[in-house]
Protein backbone atom coordinates (compact mmCIF):
# COMPACT_ATOMS: atom_id res chain seq x y z
CA UNK A 1 0.00 0.00 0.00
CA UNK A 2 1.01 3.57 -1.40
CA UNK A 3 0.49 6.78 -2.76
CA UNK A 4 -2.14 8.95 -1.76
CA UNK A 5 -4.11 6.29 0.20
CA UNK A 6 -1.21 5.81 3.13
CA UNK A 7 -1.02 9.49 3.83
CA UNK A 8 -4.60 9.32 4.21
CA UNK A 9 -4.77 7.18 6.41
CA UNK A 10 -1.45 8.10 8.52
CA UNK A 11 -3.24 11.33 8.80
CA UNK A 12 -6.40 10.18 9.81
CA UNK A 13 -4.79 7.85 12.57
CA UNK A 14 -2.59 10.82 14.05
CA UNK A 15 -5.58 13.33 13.95
CA UNK A 16 -7.64 10.47 15.39
CA UNK A 17 -5.25 9.99 18.49
CA UNK A 18 -4.72 13.47 19.11
CA UNK A 19 -8.60 14.26 19.34
CA UNK A 20 -9.36 11.74 21.59
CA UNK A 21 -7.91 13.32 24.70
CA UNK A 22 -9.94 15.97 26.37
CA UNK A 23 -9.19 19.04 25.30
CA UNK A 24 -11.36 22.89 24.46
CA UNK A 25 -12.87 22.12 21.43
CA UNK A 26 -14.03 18.63 22.63
CA UNK A 27 -15.87 20.24 25.68
CA UNK A 28 -17.25 22.87 23.65
CA UNK A 29 -18.50 20.25 21.27
CA UNK A 30 -20.39 18.02 24.55
CA UNK A 31 -21.78 21.25 25.57
CA UNK A 32 -23.29 22.47 22.25
CA UNK A 33 -24.60 19.07 21.81
CA UNK A 34 -26.19 18.45 25.16
CA UNK A 35 -27.40 22.36 25.49
CA UNK A 36 -28.53 22.52 21.85
CA UNK A 37 -28.87 19.43 19.76
CA UNK A 38 -26.47 16.66 17.85
CA UNK A 39 -26.88 19.08 14.17
CA UNK A 40 -25.18 21.83 16.22
CA UNK A 41 -22.44 19.72 17.78
CA UNK A 42 -21.63 18.81 14.21
CA UNK A 43 -21.27 22.14 12.95
CA UNK A 44 -19.36 22.53 15.22
CA UNK A 45 -17.04 19.69 14.79
CA UNK A 46 -16.57 20.38 11.20
CA UNK A 47 -15.82 23.84 12.06
CA UNK A 48 -12.68 22.65 14.38
CA UNK A 49 -12.02 19.95 11.50
CA UNK A 50 -11.37 22.77 8.74
CA UNK A 51 -9.47 24.89 11.13
CA UNK A 52 -7.37 21.22 11.88
CA UNK A 53 -6.54 21.56 8.24
CA UNK A 54 -5.05 24.88 8.06
CA UNK A 55 -3.12 24.26 11.48
CA UNK A 56 -1.00 20.80 9.99
CA UNK A 57 -0.48 22.63 6.66
CA UNK A 58 1.09 25.18 8.79
CA UNK A 59 3.27 22.53 10.32
CA UNK A 60 4.71 20.93 7.40
CA UNK A 61 5.03 24.28 5.44
CA UNK A 62 6.83 26.02 8.37
CA UNK A 63 7.24 23.64 10.87
CA UNK A 64 9.52 24.12 13.92
CA UNK A 65 10.03 28.07 13.02
CA UNK A 66 6.46 28.33 13.83
CA UNK A 67 6.58 26.30 17.16
CA UNK A 68 10.20 28.28 18.57
CA UNK A 69 8.38 31.84 17.40
CA UNK A 70 5.35 30.68 19.40
CA UNK A 71 7.81 29.43 22.18
CA UNK A 72 9.73 32.47 22.50
CA UNK A 73 6.97 35.35 21.42
CA UNK A 74 5.68 36.47 25.00
CA UNK A 75 2.66 38.82 23.49
CA UNK A 76 1.50 35.93 21.54
CA UNK A 77 1.34 33.90 24.59
CA UNK A 78 -0.10 36.26 26.23
CA UNK A 79 -3.04 37.35 24.48
CA UNK A 80 -3.92 33.78 23.37
CA UNK A 81 -4.24 33.56 27.87
CA UNK A 82 -6.91 36.19 27.32
CA UNK A 83 -8.54 34.60 24.77
CA UNK A 84 -9.32 31.89 26.77
CA UNK A 85 -9.87 33.81 29.68
CA UNK A 86 -12.54 35.57 27.71
CA UNK A 87 -14.44 32.80 26.54
CA UNK A 88 -14.13 31.13 29.91
CA UNK A 89 -16.05 33.73 31.82
CA UNK A 90 -18.14 34.09 28.66
CA UNK A 91 -19.63 30.22 29.50
CA UNK A 92 -19.30 30.85 33.13
CA UNK A 93 -21.74 33.51 32.96
CA UNK A 94 -23.92 32.19 30.32
CA UNK A 95 -27.14 30.29 31.14
CA UNK A 96 -27.44 26.69 29.15
CA UNK A 97 -30.15 26.28 27.34
CA UNK A 98 -33.09 24.05 28.82
CA UNK A 99 -34.42 20.95 27.47
CA UNK A 100 -37.08 22.09 26.90
CA UNK A 101 -35.22 25.03 24.09
CA UNK A 102 -32.79 21.85 22.64
CA UNK A 103 -34.69 21.58 19.77
CA UNK A 104 -35.85 24.98 18.86
CA UNK A 105 -34.08 27.02 16.43
CA UNK A 106 -30.64 28.67 17.64
CA UNK A 107 -29.18 31.81 15.91
CA UNK A 108 -25.54 32.33 17.77
CA UNK A 109 -22.80 31.30 15.53
CA UNK A 110 -21.73 28.38 16.36
CA UNK A 111 -20.04 27.15 13.37
CA UNK A 112 -17.91 30.56 13.91
CA UNK A 113 -17.05 29.82 17.62
CA UNK A 114 -16.25 26.35 17.09
CA UNK A 115 -13.48 27.74 14.11
CA UNK A 116 -12.21 30.61 17.31
CA UNK A 117 -12.08 27.75 19.94
CA UNK A 118 -10.06 25.43 17.40
CA UNK A 119 -8.02 28.33 16.08
CA UNK A 120 -6.90 29.37 19.86
CA UNK A 121 -5.82 25.72 20.95
CA UNK A 122 -2.14 25.97 21.59
CA UNK A 123 -1.10 22.54 21.38
CA UNK A 124 -2.27 22.20 17.93
CA UNK A 125 0.72 23.36 15.82
CA UNK A 126 2.80 21.76 18.13
CA UNK A 127 1.18 18.40 18.24
CA UNK A 128 1.48 18.48 14.39
CA UNK A 129 4.98 19.15 14.54
CA UNK A 130 5.52 16.27 16.79
CA UNK A 131 3.50 14.21 14.83
CA UNK A 132 5.16 14.62 11.22
CA UNK A 133 8.49 13.93 13.48
CA UNK A 134 6.77 10.71 14.97
CA UNK A 135 5.47 9.69 11.17
CA UNK A 136 9.35 10.56 9.53
CA UNK A 137 10.80 7.85 11.25
CA UNK A 138 8.38 5.15 9.60
CA UNK A 139 7.62 6.95 6.25
CA UNK A 140 9.43 8.96 3.66
CA UNK A 141 6.51 11.62 3.01
CA UNK A 142 7.03 14.33 0.54
CA UNK A 143 4.33 16.53 1.35
CA UNK A 144 3.38 17.74 -2.06
CA UNK A 145 0.70 17.41 -5.13
CA UNK A 146 -1.68 14.61 -4.43
CA UNK A 147 -0.43 13.36 -1.87
CA UNK A 148 -0.58 16.45 0.43
CA UNK A 149 -4.40 16.93 -0.94
CA UNK A 150 -4.61 13.12 0.63
CA UNK A 151 -2.62 14.19 3.77
CA UNK A 152 -5.00 17.07 4.85
CA UNK A 153 -7.80 15.13 3.51
CA UNK A 154 -7.07 12.43 6.49
CA UNK A 155 -6.24 14.97 9.05
CA UNK A 156 -9.85 16.24 8.69
CA UNK A 157 -11.44 13.00 8.71
CA UNK A 158 -9.98 11.66 11.29
CA UNK A 159 -10.37 14.81 13.91
CA UNK A 160 -14.02 14.77 12.46
CA UNK A 161 -14.63 11.40 13.17
CA UNK A 162 -13.66 11.79 16.53
CA UNK A 163 -15.46 14.72 17.46
CA UNK A 164 -18.22 13.50 15.95
CA UNK A 165 -17.97 10.37 18.42
CA UNK A 166 -17.93 13.29 21.12
CA UNK A 167 -21.63 14.44 19.97
CA UNK A 168 -22.71 10.90 18.99
CA UNK A 169 -22.13 9.95 22.83
CA UNK A 170 -23.15 13.27 24.61
CA UNK A 171 -26.31 13.32 22.89
CA UNK A 172 -26.97 9.25 24.07
CA UNK A 173 -26.22 10.47 27.25
CA UNK A 174 -28.11 14.15 26.95
CA UNK A 175 -30.86 12.99 29.44
CA UNK A 176 -28.19 12.16 32.15
CA UNK A 177 -26.14 15.40 31.14
CA UNK A 178 -28.71 18.03 30.72
CA UNK A 179 -29.36 17.83 34.39
CA UNK A 180 -25.72 18.91 35.20
CA UNK A 181 -24.94 21.37 32.28
CA UNK A 182 -23.54 23.57 34.86
CA UNK A 183 -21.03 21.05 35.73
CA UNK A 184 -20.27 21.07 32.14
CA UNK A 185 -20.55 25.07 31.61
CA UNK A 186 -17.51 24.98 34.52
CA UNK A 187 -15.27 21.68 33.24
CA UNK A 188 -15.23 23.82 29.80
CA UNK A 189 -14.16 26.87 31.63
CA UNK A 190 -12.00 24.97 33.81
CA UNK A 191 -10.12 23.38 30.66
CA UNK A 192 -9.65 27.17 29.27
CA UNK A 193 -8.63 28.51 32.20
CA UNK A 194 -5.83 26.11 32.80
CA UNK A 195 -4.52 26.73 29.38
CA UNK A 196 -4.89 30.64 29.98
CA UNK A 197 -2.64 30.13 33.12
CA UNK A 198 -0.49 27.94 31.27
CA UNK A 199 -0.01 30.33 28.63
CA UNK A 200 0.51 33.23 30.95
CA UNK A 201 3.40 30.96 32.99
CA UNK A 202 5.22 29.83 29.81
CA UNK A 203 5.60 33.71 29.09
CA UNK A 204 7.13 34.83 32.33
CA UNK A 205 10.69 35.42 32.14
CA UNK A 206 12.59 32.38 33.51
Amino acid sequence: MDGPLIYFLVALISALLGTIPFGPINLAVVKTTVDLNATRGTEMAVAASLVEIVEALIAISFGMVISNYLESNAIIKVIIALAFFGLAAYILTRKSTSAINNNESDDRPIFIKGLLIAALNPQAIPFWIFALAAISQYFTFEYAGINLLAFLGGVAAGKLIALYGFVVTSNYLKDHLQQSGLLVNRLLAGVLVFIGVSQLWTALPA
